[in-house]
This record gives structure tokens, sequence and C-alpha cells, in this order.
């Protein structure tokens, strides 16, 4: 790793070692001049011992600088100053100063070579200072002093400076020595632990750096850092930035410079961020990472580690893992397409069996008033039809609901007048309604086909005989409800429709799931099981809830819960269409639709209500139409047709003719009908196929009256 090498307990023993002989070398050479001084009052040999003394105690520290030789040159130097000590010792005896200084040769001894050794070179020392005890106690050695003559021949002081030197240095040595052990094992410790982190981190597979935001560059990098960036470590190491190291941007659009500085003075505040971040490699690739930030000590620098992973391989497979779900997702819908007709197929069916039943009998039935309701409900099941289709669309989310103040008991009733035709004669129908029930605000169509779907459900589980019962009522709950599916009521006011039957029930194993997409009990063709989970979808989009209960042999009951609103006695009351539409009489209106049979329907209707119709088979055959005749009061335009010109370009087109020309869209697709844009305007109706004649009407009188009263005076 590229960090600074602290200094160790070795190299500082090094270099106190080194100074000491040096200060040693320099006392040498003071005593080597003082000696010279002394000739005089001591014999010539002084110049011996001095010659000794400067070529073992000065000339060494000068020549021998070298680490390798800084044992050779201290033992050297001890020595040379010994030798001096002892000769000194030889003149003087127990005056000589010189002994004061063998506890501190002992020491550095102790510092520079071994336990055994310096304690060899102790016993050595012993033995010389009992040695020349011994030749000033017999008379060989006599002091040119009388009185330190006389204090020499005494053998207890020699016994007592021995004794006490002895002990001092053996002291002196354990003290050193032991220091020097401790000191060295915690060292070797420290080094140990040192480059066991240092590998941790040059080895980790994430690039590690410390970043010093004072000096705003890094001061350390690990060897994955090295490669990740693709810089070499000095390089990287005080040479580039953060900020050079990233894009101008990164992918949230925000500059690097000013999100760089916020990550980290978050880490300063003691935080732990982790992000999403892309890096700039040096041969000028990006790449995506994912950063943590912690602060480092020493706190008194502003010092942040950075653990950097490259993570492009994990978005990568991501991607690809949410492209095979896309595939699978587009394969299971494929699959699902086989029982989704089936189960539309089957539901049309339904509605078919009553227009086809009806216009049987309306064919044989002379009977004025009986052909008129055989009229109606070949009418009404049209409807269901558009509402079934509006209902899988809704489920689709590709309509939104258009909701109405409704009376639930009316509905329950009218549905049950026509769709009592497709119940056989086994099962008995029953209703319980009650009265004053309050007023809800629903899609009625979604409303209706959602009873009808808990109506067809309840036949199909009878298939011998029963009895389907359908009543209303009005409920208070006054906290909030949870039912077993996790499904929430809010406090409040609700009506409920409950659809019971004395069929089979349904199994405990299975009532959980019954509200799910494309659950079905059914055989293939004949449900796609999306009946229950549109009717789920429809509550809960009209802020109540479906509930279910069953118990197997007995039967199932079905409730809906409708949130009930107050009445609003300011509502106006709504006008007749065909009364509106008499006032608009003689107006004259462009038709563009590309069906022949929708046209002529169309056609008929408006012309029957007094308007003046001229048709057009598409939006570029009513183009030219307008470009020879513009007085025009409206244009009816389907939006999907073939040609040049759809409905939202064809209006776009006249409009630039005429900007006050009011447009009735249509549209046989939920999108289309809700479309938005191309030069349409707020005020533009949209209307979706197939079409009640009073809707019709109803759009065209509105159109047509809001141009009335909003239109401005051509200048």
């Amino acid at each position: 790793m590229s960090t600074e090498i602290p200094v160790t307990y070795r190299q500082g023993v090094r270099k106190t070692l080194r100074a000491v002989i040096d200060l040693l070398a320099i006392i040498a050479g003071l005593v080597a001049v003082v000696n010279l001084f002394r000739l005089g009052q001591f014999s010539p040999a002084f110049i011996v011992t001095t010659l000794l003394l400067v070529a073992l105690s000065i000339l060494p520290a000068i020549f021998l600088r070298k680490s390798k030789y800084l044992a050779l040159s201290g033992g050297l130097t001890v020595a040379g100053l010994v030798v001096t000590n002892f000769f000194s010792m030889t003149h003087l005896g127990l005056g000589a100063a010189a002994i004061l200084a063998f506890p501190f040769y002992m020491a550095l001894c102790a510092a520079m070579f071994s336990r055994k050794l310096t304690l060899l070179l102790l016993g050595a020392l012993g033995c010389a200072i009992a040695l020349i005890a011994y030749l000033f106690v017999t008379g060989v050695l006599v002091s040119p002093d009388p009185k330190v003559a006389e204090w020499n021949r005494a053998v207890g002081n020699w016994v007592v400076l021995l004794v006490a030197l002895m002990a001092t240095n053996l002291l002196i040595i354990t003290l050193v020595s032991n220091l020097s052990r401790y000191w060295k094992e915690t060292q070797n410790e420290a080094t140990d632990k040192s480059q066991q982190f240092e590998t941790l981190v040059d080895y980790a597979p994430d690039a590690i750096v410390i970043y010093d935001i004072e000096k705003n560059h890094f001061i350390l990098a690990n060897a994955r850092a090295a490669e990740f960036f693709g810089y070499d470590r000095d390089k990287l190491v005080r040479g580039l930035t953060l900020v050079e190291l990233s894009p101008e941007k990164q992918p949230s659009g925000e500059e690097s410079a000013t999100l760089a500085q916020q990550r980290l003075q978050a880490a300063l505040n003691g935080e732990n961020p982790i992000f999403h971040w892309r890096h700039l490699k040096a041969s000028g690739e990006e790449i995506d990472c994912e950063i943590s930030l912690t602060r480092m000590p020493p706190f008194r620098q502003k010092l942040i580690r950075a653990n950097i992973a490259d993570i492009s391989k994990r978005l990568a497979d991501q991607k690809q893992r949410e492209d095979l779900q896309s595939q699978l997702a587009a394969s299971q819908r494929l699959e699902t397409i086989g029982q989704l007709t089936g189960g539309v197929a089957h539901d049309f069916n339904n509605l078919l069996a009553v227009i086809l039943g009806n216009l049987e009998l309306l064919q044989e039935e002379p009977d004025t008033k009986k052909r008129q309701d055989y009229i109606a409900s070949c009418i009404g099941a049209t409807m269901r039809g558009a509402d079934l289709t509006r209902s899988m669309l809704s489920y689709a989310r590709r309509t939104p609901l258009q909701p109405e103040v409704l009376d639930l008991n009316k509905l329950v009733l009218e549905t049950k007048n026509w769709a009592g035709r497709t119940l056989p004669s086994h099962i008995e129908v029953e209703t319980s309604l009650l009265a004053r029930l309050w007023n809800v605000e629903v899609d009625p169509g979604l409303a209706e086909s959602a009873l009808l779907n808990l109506i067809l459900n309840a036949r199909d589980a009878m298939t011998d005989s029963g009895k389907l019962t359908i009543e209303t009522s009005n409920v208070r709950i006054d906290h909030t409800y949870q039912d077993s599916r996790n499904e929430v009521l809010k406090p409040g006011r609700y009506v409920m429709i409950a659809v019971s039957d004395t069929g089979d029930g349904i199994d405990a194993e299975i009532l959980d799931n019954i509200f799910d997409p494309f659950f079905t009990t059914k055989s293939s063709g004949e449900g796609s099981g999306l009946g229950l989970s549109m009717v789920l979808g429809f509550m809960r989009q009209s802020e109540g809830t479906a509930q279910v209960y069953s118990e197997p042999g007995v039967g199932t009951t079905f409730k809906l819960y409708f949130p009930a609103m107050a009445p609003d006695p300011r509502k106006a009351p709504a006008h007749s269409a065909t009364a509106e539409a008499a006032t608009l009489q003689g107006k004259r209106i462009l038709l563009a639709e590309d069906e022949e049979e929708v046209l002529l329907v169309l056609k008929s209707i408006l012309e029957k209500a007094g308007y003046s119709v001229t048709t057009a088979a598409s939006g570029d055959e009513a183009k030219e139409i307008f470009e020879v005749d513009q007085e025009f009061d409206l244009l009816l335009t389907d939006i999907v047709m073939p040609g040049q010109l759809k409905g939202t370009a064809l209006a776009t087109a006249l409009r630039a003719i005429n900007p006050d020309l009011p447009v009735v869209f249509m549209s046989g697709y939920a999108a289309e009908a809700t479309v938005h844009g191309n030069g349409l305007r707020p005020e533009d109706i949209r209307l979706m196929k197939p079409i009640m004649r009073s809707d019709l009407l109803a759009a065209i009188s509105k159109a047509l009256g809001t141009v009335q009263s909003t239109a401005q005076p051509e200048p």
C-alpha cells in the first residue's frame, strides 16, 4: 500500500544509540585533551591510553556511520572508555571518578547486545575491579595521594564498592534488557498486525482509498483501486482529485463536484452514506459503482475512507433478469389469451342469447306492447355487452369511471328483470330491498356489470335447483374495519348489496384465491377467471370493497359495500336530450365514419332529431366536402379511419379553416376515446361506441349549446 511507514522501535533505538555513541566520542575527545594537560601529574603512560581512546572511541564513531556497524562502533567506543577508566583506577584506586561511569556502560551494552553477553561483560568488569583492588591492598599499586593510598589499602572499602557497583549494574542491565525485550515484542506484534491490515486492505475485492478533504487528494489507495481506475498508484495518490475521477454530471443529472461535497460532508458529520456513483477511468470509460464513506481517525484531520464496488455487472445482470421477466410475462399473457377468450365468449353468449330469444319472439308476436318490451330487452342486452367490454377495459385501467348518483334498489330491480330471462326455471329468484336506501355515486354500467357477474356465478353454483336471493341494506361502520383479506373499510355509511345462493359452496382452501385474476373453478372455455377480480377492482376504485362468505354444502354470499352519499337537493334535474335537440333542429352536421352500417344508423338518428346531415366515409373525404362548403355547425367524427386524416387530424384541419367549429369524437376503443392533445380542446366531447341515441343527442346538443354561449363574434 502507498502510505508513510512510521518510525519503528528498532529505528528509534538505532537513532538513540547513534546519538549516544556520538556523545561518548565527544566525551572521549575531551578526556584525551585533558590527559595531554595532565602528563606532568601522571606518567607518560597516559599517552598510550590517550592513543587507545582516540583509536577505539573517536575514530570508529567518525568512520563507522552505517547502521550495520552500529554495534561494532558502540562496542569499540565503550571498550576505549573502559580501558581509559581502568587506567585511571590503577593510579587513583577508589578515588577514580570514572567508577561512576560503569553503570552507564552496562546500560549501553544491554541496549546494544544480548542479555547474556552483557552479563559476561559485567562479570569481566567485576573481575578487573577485584584484581585492581587486590593490587592496591597488597601494596603493588600505590596512589600518589597519601589519604587516597590509605583508603585504597582497606579491604572493606573495595568490598563495598564492588558489591554496590555489581548490584547497580545488574539492576540497570535487568531494567534495560526487560524494557528492550517488551518493546521489541510490542513492536513485533504491532508490525504483524500492521502487515496483516495492509494485506487485508491491499488484496480486498473492492477499491479502497483514503481521501484528505483539506489537502483535496488521496493519501492512500490499495492495489484494487489502482487497477480499478487504471492509474499507477503513485499517480493516484497525491496526484488526482475526486472530481477528476468523475464525469461532469452523475446519472441523476446533478453536478459531480456539488454532489461529492454533499456526500463527503455527510461522512464528516458522522453519517455512513452509501450511494450509487459513476466514476471515470483513465481510459475515459464511465463505470457504475456503489460507494460507502466513513470518517477515519485521527479526527483532528478530515480523512474519509471510501469503499468502491464495481456494480456494472450487477446492473447488467439485473437488466437481463428484467428482460427475461418481461419475456416471461409476455409468454404468460399469450397463455391467458385462450382463457380470456373462452370466458368473454361465455359472458357474451349469455347476452346474445337474450337478444336472439327476444328477436325470435319479436318475429311472431303481433301484440304491439309486447313487441316494444322485446325491443327494449334487446337494447338492454346490447348495452350490457358494451358495459362488459368497458368492464374489461376498466380492469386493464384503460377507461375511467363515470360515476352517477344511483338508487341501488332500482339498479337491482332492472338487472333482475332483464337478467332473469337467462336464469333456468329450476332457480327461484327472491329480492329483499330496504326502503329508503341511501343513494350512492358510482358508475352505473360497472355496478350493473358487477351485480350481473355475481348473479351468473350464483346460477352456475346451483346445477340442480336452488334459490338466489338479492338484498340491500344500509350499513354504518363506526371504526376502521379490516377483513381476513386485509381489505380495509373506513368508518362511515355504506350501502350493501348481497347476492346469496344455495349452491355447493366454496372450499376453504380456495376461498382466499377467489378474487385473484384468472383464478376459476370452471372448465376451460366457461370462464375467464376475470369476473370476480374485475368486481373487486371496480369496488376498490369506488372506495368500497367486496367480501365473500361460504359454507360447503350450504351456499355462498357475496357482499358489495358502496360508500353512501347524502342526497343533494340543490342538484338541478336533468333535461331531456330530445327536448334540447328540438331547439337545435336545422343545424348542419358533417358526419365522418368509415363503417357504413354505423354511418347509416347515426345519420338516421340525427335526421329524425331534425338535423341536416352530410356524410363522409373518411377524414380525407370530409375535408374535401368542408373545403367546398364551410357552412357546417358541427363535426361528428370517428377517431380511427382509413386515409391520411384520422379524427383528431381532421378536426385540426377543419379548425384551421373555421376556428369556432365544435367537434364530437367517437371511438370503439377506450384509449382513443380519452385521447388528449393533438389540437383537441377541453370542451370537445368524446363518446365511446356503442352510443345510445339519447347520449348522442345530448352530446350534440351540449356541443352546439357550448359554442353558442362561448363563441366570440368575428371582427
